[in-house]
C-alpha cells in the first residue's frame, strides 16, 4: 500500500512595524554627599532622600514604582603630585523611578535638580505591555504573512489552503536611553525647555505555513 503524498504547504515570514509615543518612562536619581565624617554625609543623604519620598508621594508615584537601588559611603580622595590627600567620605544612594504618565517626567526632573542637587541619568522611554499598538502590530504582521502566502500559491498556480502552523517572534525597539546630568536638568527647568519623548517603533514577526491546493 502505497504511503499518500505529503500536503504541500508553503513558510513565509510576515512582518510590521508600528511606530508610537511611548507612554512610560524610568528615570535614575542619585543623592550624594561629601563630608568629613561618614556619619554626617550619610546624614545629609538620608535628609534629602526624605525630601525625594515626598516629592514623589506628591507626583502620585506610587511605592511599587520607585526601587532604592544602591546605598554607598565611601572615603574619596584627591590626587597630588605628593601623593593620594583624603577629602572626605562621599555618601550616595540611587533610586529608580518608573513613571506611567511621561508629563511627570519633565518635573521630576526639574524639581530633583534643583531642590535636591540630584544627578538625574539614564531616562529611559519604553511603551507598555498592555498598549493597543502591540496587538495591531501583531494583527498586520498577521495580514503580511497571509498576502506573502497567498502571492506565492498563485505565483505556483494553486490557491491557498488553511493555516497549518503560526509562531511568533520579534520584540519592541530598543529604549532609547536619554543622559542627563543634574547640570543639565536644571538648565532645563531654568529654560523651560519641555522634555520629548519622540517616537518608539513596535516590531512584530511571525512565521505561518499554510497548506497549498493544487488544481
Amino acid at each position: 500500500m502505497s504511503a499518500r503524498p505529503a500536503t504541500p504547504t508553503v513558510t513565509v515570514w510576515g512582518e510590521a512595524v508600528v511606530r508610537t509615543a511611548p507612554d512610560e518612562a524610568v528615570l535614575w536619581l542619585t543623592i550624594s554627599a561629601l563630608e568629613d565624617a561618614p556619619g554626617a554625609a550619610l546624614s545629609n543623604v538620608a535628609t534629602r532622600g526624605d525630601a525625594l519620598v515626598a516629592l514623589l508621594d506628591r507626583l502620585g508615584v506610587t511605592k511599587a514604582d520607585r526601587t532604592t537601588t544602591g546605598i554607598a559611603v565611601e572615603e574619596e580622595h584627591d590626587h597630588t603630585g605628593t601623593g593620594r590627600r583624603l577629602l572626605g567620605h562621599r555618601a550616595t544612594s540611587q533610586t529608580a523611578v518608573h513613571l506611567t504618565d511621561p508629563e511627570q517626567v519633565g518635573r521630576l526632573v526639574s524639581t530633583a535638580a534643583d531642590e535636591l542637587s540630584a544627578r538625574v541619568h539614564g531616562l529611559r522611554w519604553l511603551i507598555s505591555l498592555d498598549n493597543p499598538v502591540r496587538l495591531e502590530t501583531a494583527r498586520r504582521a498577521a495580514a503580511d504573512a497571509e498576502r506573502k502566502a497567498r502571492a506565492y500559491a498563485e505565483g505556483v498556480g494553486a490557491g491557498l489552503g488553511p493555516l497549518i502552523r503560526l509562531s511568533e517572534s520579534g520584540d519592541a525597539e530598543p529604549a532609547r536611553i536619554v543622559r542627563m546630568s543634574r547640570a543639565s536638568a536644571a538648565s532645563a527647568m531654568s529654560q523651560s525647555i519641555p522634555v520629548e519623548a519622540g517616537e518608539q517603533a513596535v516590531t512584530a514577526s511571525i512565521e505561518a505555513t499554510f497548506a497549498l491546493e493544487l488544481g
